[in-house]
C-alpha cells in the first residue's frame, strides 16, 4: 500500500507535528510501537516520542504551532522526564495524545522504575517509516524485549500485559523481520548498552517473548532481568511497591467512575449548551463528552434539573402530587407570555422558585471547583443574565417592587441572590434549528405526556432573549448531521481552553 493510500486515514494534527518538527530540525523520533505507526497515524493509539532534551524549548514552539497544549495528571502520577500533549484533529473532532520523553524509563506501565540510558543510542540511529522518525530496528527490538521482561514482575502487570500476549509475539516479529537489515546485530546493541544481561539470557529473552504460552519462563527471566539491572532502580523495592499500589488506586477509581486523570496545564472550563427545546442539547452533550474524555477529565450535569440539596429533598417528593392538586400552577401557566407581563405569582411558585434557584447555585458552585480542579463541566442548559428566560431568575425588578407580601418578597430577594452567586460559564454554545424542525424532532422523542408543540413555541421565544454578557457565545445551526454538530462545538471548546 502505498504512503498517500495510507495517509487517507491520519489525522492531520499529528502530520503537522510531525512536520514542525522536521522543520525545526529537532532530534527526535517514535520510539516504540512502530509496527502499529499507522495506526498512531490515525490517532487510534498514543503517541510516544522521544526528543533531545537540550532541545526541550524548541519542542514546546513546535507544539503550539501544531496546536497541541500541555497535559497533567490531576493526581501527579506522572513519570519522570515525560509529560502529555493533547491536540486537536479540527477536521474530526477528534483529540490525540502525544508522550513525550527526554529520557528513558521502563518497568511495568505503572511505576517505571528503570533508568535506561538508551535515549542516545535511538536518536543517533533512526530510519524513516510513514514520514516518521523511528529507531534502528535492531535497537527498539533490543529495548522491546527488555520492556516486555520487566512488565511481568507484579501480578498487576501481568494481568494488564498478558491481555494482549499475541500483540507483543507479532510485534517482536515485525522487529526481527526489519532488524535483519540492520547493520549491527541485536545482541552486539544489547551487550555494548547493557553487558550486565549477556547474550545468552537476551537469547532466552527473545525467545519467551516469541512463545505466548511462556508466561511462567517471562515471569522468571523478568526477575532475572530486574536483579541485573538493580542499579539502574530509581526507587527502593518498598517506594516503588507502594507507588504501584497508589497508581493502580487510580487506575481503578478511572475506570470504575470512567472519568480520565488528565487536565490541561491551561485549566479546566464551564461549557454551557444553552438552546430551545428540541434542538439537541442533550445528543451535543454526549458527544461533546465522548469526543473530549477520550482523554481528558470531563464532568456531565444538567443545570436545568439540578439534584436536589437538602433542604429541597423533602418537598421534592411532593412534586408530583402538586401537579395533580394545582394544575393552575405548572410551568406552562408562568411561562405564558401573559402571565409573566402581569407578574402575578402565588406563594407556591415563588417558594419552588427559590428552592431551585438554591439547587442550581450549589450544583454550579461545585462545577467551578471541578473546573478550577482542571475538569472540563459540560452543563446541559445553562441561568442567563436575563430575568424570565429558561432556568433564569423568575423575578426582575418590577415583580419585586410590585410584590405587597413581606414573605414572598423575601423568597423572591433570596432567588435573585442565588441567581447573582451563580458563576459564570467560560463558554455558551448556543444551539439552533428552524422552529418547524424543532416541532418534528419533538414529536419523534419518546418522553411524558407526549410531543407538546405549544411548548416549543414558548421556549423558541423565551430563548431569544438570553444574555450571557461578557461570556464568549458561538452558535451552531444542528440542522446539519450530529457529526458536524459535534465537530464545530469541539472546536469551539479547544479555542476557549
Amino acid at each position: 500500500m502505498s504512503l498517500d493510500s495510507k495517509g487517507q486515514n491520519e489525522k492531520a494534527v499529528i502530520r503537522k507535528l510531525v512536520r514542525e518538527l522536521d522543520a525545526a530540525r529537532i532530534s527526535y523520533c517514535h520510539w516504540k510501537s512502530n509496527c502499529r505507526l499507522e495506526a498512531t497515524l490515525a490517532g487510534d493509539e498514543d503517541i510516544d516520542i522521544l526528543v533531545d532534551r537540550r532541545q526541550a524549548a524548541n519542542l514546546q514552539g513546535a507544539l503550539s504551532v501544531s496546536g497541541f497544549k500541555l497535559a497533567q495528571s490531576a493526581l501527579g502520577a506522572g513519570h519522570p522526564s515525560t509529560f502529555h500533549a493533547i491536540g486537536l484533529d479540527g477536521h474530526t473532532g477528534e483529540l490525540v495524545d502525544l508522550h513525550v520523553c527526554h529520557e528513558v524509563y521502563s518497568g511495568d506501565s505503572l511505576v517505571k522504575n528503570y533508568r535506561m540510558p538508551i535515549e542516545g543510542e535511538l536518536l543517533a540511529n533512526t530510519r524513516e517509516l510513514l514520514g516518521v522518525k523511528v529507531p534502528d530496528a535492531a535497537c527498539e527490538l533490543v529495548y522491546f524485549v527488555l520492556r516486555i521482561a520487566l512488565k511481568h514482575l507484579s501480578p498487576i502487570e501481568l494481568l494488564k500485559s498478558n491481555r494482549h500476549r499475541s500483540n507483543n509475539a507479532d510485534e517482536l516479529a515485525w522487529l526481527q523481520q526489519a532488524a535483519s537489515r540492520s547493520i549491527v546485530p541485536p545482541p552486539a546493541i544489547c551487550d555494548r548498552l547493557f553487558p550486565v544481561i549477556g547474550p545468552g539470557l537476551f537469547s532466552d529473552l527473545v525467545n519467551a517473548v516469541a512463545r505466548q504460552d511462556a508466561i511462567l519462563l517471562r515471569i522468571r527471566l523478568g526477575w532475572k532481568v530486574a536483579w541485573r539491572l538493580r542499579g539502574m532502580r530509581r526507587l527502593s523495592a518498598f517506594a516503588a511497591a507502594a507507588s504501584r499500589l497508589w497508581r493502580f488506586g487510580d487506575f481503578v477509581r478511572g475506570k470504575l467512575s470512567g472519568a480520565k486523570s488528565l487536565h490541561l496545564v491551561s485549566g479546566g472550563a464551564i461549557v454551557a449548551l444553552v438552546g430551545p427545546k428540541a434542538t439537541g442539547k442533550s445528543t451535543t452533550a454526549n458527544e461533546l463528552a465522548r469526543c473530549l474524555g477520550r482523554h481528558l477529565n470531563v464532568c456531565r450535569i444538567h443545570a436545568g434539573k439540578p439534584p436536589p440539596t437538602l433542604i429541597s429533598w423533602i418537598p421534592s417528593w411532593f412534586v408530583p402530587l402538586a401537579r395533580r392538586l394545582l394544575p393552575h400552577e405548572r410551568w406552562a401557566v408562568y411561562e405564558d407570555a401573559a402571565r409573566r407581563e402581569r407578574r402575578d405569582f402565588s406563594l407556591f411558585h415563588v417558594a419552588r422558585m427559590a428552592l431551585l434557584a438554591h439547587d442550581r447555585r450549589r450544583l454550579l458552585q461545585r462545577a467551578l471547583r471541578k473546573a478550577a480542579a482542571g475538569a472540563i463541566v459540560i452543563s446541559d442548559r445553562y441561568p442567563s443574565l436575563q430575568p424570565g428566560t429558561i432556568d433564569s431568575s423568575s423575578f426582575d425588578s418590577l415583580a419585586l417592587a410590585g410584590c405587597d407580601s413581606w414573605l414572598k418578597r423575601k423568597l423572591m430577594q433570596y432567588e435573585r441572590y442565588c441567581y447573582s452567586a451563580i458563576p459564570r460559564p467560560n463558554l455558551v454554545i448556543k444551539l439552533t434549528a428552524p422552529i418547524a424542525i424543532a416541532i418534528a424532532r419533538d414529536a419523534t422523542r419518546d418522553k411524558a405526556g407526549g410531543p407538546d408543540e405549544a411548548a416549543v413555541r414558548r421556549h423558541w421565544e423565551l430563548e431569544r432573549k438570553t444574555d450571557f454578557g461578557s461570556t464568549p457565545v458561538v452558535t451552531i445551526d444542528t440542522t446539519a448531521p450530529l457529526e458536524e454538530t459535534a465537530r464545530q462545538a469541539v472546536n469551539a471548546v479547544w479555542a476557549v481552553l
